[in-house]
């Protein structure tokens, strides 16, 4: 029987979907440590996210077959050195696709309507704060999408009904695939950024993103503007994000995701009133994760009985040495 090491305990539907087809191994915590001396006599690894599987964790591991992610993100896998040692780095997309795309719309709600100053401001007994008329509609106000891939385009769907007009960046895309849909393509960042109220980011984390939002962006935003992050802390520079708020330039920003999770207390941005903060849950919503953690386990299942899983970094490279 196979044995699959869990780096953290996943929900009872991935558990049920592993039932009498592998030895189940739970790592005891999360460490690179104890998950990498455990890792060595597992032929799977079903990965959350406090673990980052390094080079020399796969190079130990001789009967390691498959690393499953139980979400959409492989970036805390060294995804070459795994092709190297012919491990398949799988994931699980689309379940968590409406949840992120719902949060990243919550955000920018919260944010418009100004709902965090105001229920402190109600909690203190200030109920005159009503009278400060701070929140504002969204009909009519340009949302910029950076990333137009399935949780951008959710998103975009929502705001058009709210009366929002859409603009998106995203080399991969053609103009022609947005005709009729009422979105207009933008041949560059900038050309976004100078004109959108709010700036929803839906890229992944390489090293082409790597914070892509810098201060030279940021200071071509449109003044008052808002910053909405769900996708990967990585993409934003938090110290120029920290400058544009201190300034005035940007009226607030909506943080799903940082730099460094979870976050130093001490950081500027867990003091700012005009930020929302929060644990990089857009995803995880009660039924997204018992859909992401049985996803999981049918990838890892599936890769070890030599077929495919239901997305991979590295299938295409590897499908040709699987089983042999």
């Amino acid at each position: 029987m196979f044995r699959i090491l869990l780096s953290e305990p996943i929900e009872a539907a991935g558990m049920a979907a592993l039932q009498g087809k592998a030895e189940v191994v739970i790592s005891p915590d999360p460490s690179n440590e104890t998950v990498g001396r455990l890792l060595r006599d597992a032929d799977a690894l079903i990965l959350r996210t406090a673990t980052k599987v390094t080079r020399a964790m796969i190079a130990a591991s001789p009967r390691l077959k498959v690393i499953s992610r139980t979400g959409g993100g492989l970036n805390n896998v060294d995804i070459d050195a795994a092709t190297e040692y012919g491990v398949v780095v799988a994931g699980v997309k689309g379940p968590q696709d409406r949840y992120v795309a719902e949060h990243a719309i919550a955000l920018i709600m919260a944010l418009s309507k100004q709902l965090p100053y105001l229920d402190a401001q109600t909690r203190k007994g200030n109920f005159k704060s009503r009278f400060e008329y701070k929140p504002m509609g969204v009909e009519g106000k340009t949302l910029g999408l950076v990333g137009f891939g399935r949780i951008g385009k959710i998103v975009a769907t929502v705001a058009q009904v709210l009366g929002m007009e859409v603009l998106a960046y995203d080399p991969y895309l053609k103009p022609e695939q947005l005709q009729g849909s009422g979105i207009r393509l933008v041949e560059t960042p900038e050309a976004l950024l100078k004109v959108a109220d709010f700036v929803s980011l839906h890229v992944p984390s390489t090293p082409e993103t790597e914070k892509f939002i810098n201060a030279k962006r940021l200071a071509l935003m449109k003044p008052g503007a808002f910053l909405i992050n769900t996708a990967r802390g990585e993409i934003v520079d938090e110290g120029a994000l920290v400058e544009a708020l201190k300034s005035g330039r940007l009226a607030g920003a909506g943080l799903d995701v940082l730099a460094q999770e979870p976050p130093d207390p001490n950081s500027p941005l867990m003091g700012m009133q005009s930020v929302i903060l929060s644990p990089h849950t857009a995803g995880l919503t009660r039924e997204g994760v018992a859909l992401l953690a049985k996803g999981a386990a049918e990838n890892a299942l599936a890769v070890l009985e030599s077929k495919a899983p239901s997305f991979s970094g590295n299938w295409d490279e590897l499908k040709g040495r699987i089983g042999r």
